[in-house]
């Protein structure tokens, strides 16, 4: 069947115009393409990366030479002035700034020792964020040693080691948890039946127990004498000093006396119990010795000369000496001569601002006929002092 024309009349030959006229459009336009706008901005080049940032400078401080010249250093590129301070016998030492905003600052020769130093920057004063050795105090200290040749008595020596354990335990007198340090010697067998003599070790005002650790080398001091065959293997207990904690002295009327009271609870009721289930622990007074400094100096006097019973050796550094009735404080020792210590060592530096503490109570020990050991040395209320002292006593004491 033929489909009918649907087209309007004389539309077909106007479509066939269109089509054509369309056809010769196209073809125009591909033979001739349009010109590129003369106007036209050219493409931007890709943004450059950005610079990677330089590295910050290796730092190594504190750095001590051979020659015992010691260099600090401190990475401050906003600072304006950073000084290094408290160095034992020296006066503030400024350091300069390089490019990369390192501060440095070289010292010395020093002479073999362990020393304490701290950063002021801009005022501010922090601990050397580098070394890794601390004294922990109201305001801690970084700490170095300069090694001698041989070297010095508190350092680290090629010698058997003991051990030092850090234990803690559930004190009544303190009102709660408390750390003690305590070493055993090189070859020390819990399961031996030998058993040892031991020194309490007190801290001073504002120390932790780890004080005679981390500043005093005690344990390597006893190392050494041990090996040397200048002291019989002992036992040495180092307690936390604040039986009342530090942090309430501001708002507390008396808190050294309440302080020292509970210590000396602490200690006799509880520490020395402790230590003596846990440890080959000789019990008998004759071996046992009580020292300390400066705070712990005066706990020492108090606690061992009126405990006659339990301490047979009683030494004193530096010591917050007693001052008041003497007399009626130790009146058991000064009536009775055979309950006086085998030995009562004391110690005090000749810069040291308690010397004419310590003075007026050796007067008073002379003034009573009790016998004593009386050393004033070079130096002051420092732990040089403390560390040289150390030995002294221990060779003396379990004699």
């Amino acid at each position: 069947m033929t489909r009918p024309n649907m087209t309007p009349p004389g539309w077909s030959r106007a479509l066939r115009a269109a089509a054509l006229l369309g056809a010769c459009v196209a073809c125009a336009s591909a033979q001739n393409p349009p010109a590129a706008k003369a106007a036209a901005t050219p493409a931007a080049p890709p943004a450059a990366a950005p610079a990677a940032a330089k590295p910050p400078p290796a730092v190594v401080s504190p750095d001590v030479a051979s020659d015992g010249k010691v260099t600090f250093r401190i990475l401050a590129p906003n600072a304006r002035a950073v000084s290094v301070n408290g160095i034992r016998h020296l006066p503030d030492q400024p350091m300069s700034k390089d490019d990369d905003g390192l501060w440095s600052a070289t010292v010395g020769p020093l002479g073999p020792d362990i020393y304490s130093y701290v950063f002021s920057i801009d005022g501010a004063i922090v601990t050397d964020p580098h070394d890794r050795d601390i004294k922990k105090y109201f305001q801690s200290e970084s700490l170095f040693e300069v090694p001698g040749k041989p070297p010095i008595l508190a350092a680290m020596q090629p010698v058997p080691h003991g051990v030092v354990h850090h234990e803690f335990y559930a004190s009544k007198a303190r009102g709660g948890e408390a750390g003690v340090e305590v070493y055993t010697p090189p070859g020390y067998d819990p399961r031996a039946a030998t058993l040892y003599p031991v020194v309490y070790l007190l801290h001073g005002f504002g120390d932790r127990e780890e004080a005679w650790l981390d500043a005093g080398h005690a344990n390597w001091i006893a190392d050494n004498l041990i090996a040397q065959g200048r002291i019989e293997p002992i036992i040495i207990v180092m307690p936390y000093g604040h039986a009342v904690p530090v942090e309430k002295r501001a708002a507390m009327k008396d808190y050294s006396a309440k302080n020292d009271a509970a210590m000396e609870k602490d200690l006799t009721g509880e520490l020395i119990p402790l230590i003596e289930r846990g440890y080959r622990a000789n019990p008998a007074a004759k071996a046992r010795a009580i020292v300390g400094l400066s705070m712990g100096g005066g706990q020492s006097i108090a606690i061992g000369l009126g405990h006659p019973e339990l301490f047979g050796w009683v030494g004193a550094f530096s010591a917050a000496a007693p001052e008041k009735d003497l007399d009626k404080t130790f009146a058991a020792i000064v009536k009775d001569p055979s309950l006086r210590p085998s030995l009562l060592w004391i110690g005090v530096g000749k810069e040291d601002g308690l010397l004419k503490r310590n003075q007026a109570f050796h007067d008073w020990l002379g003034l009573k006929g009790i016998r004593h050991t009386w050393v004033v040395s070079e130096g002051g209320h420092e732990w040089p002092v403390w560390r040289a002292y150390l030995p002294q006593f221990l060779e003396l004491a379990f004699r």
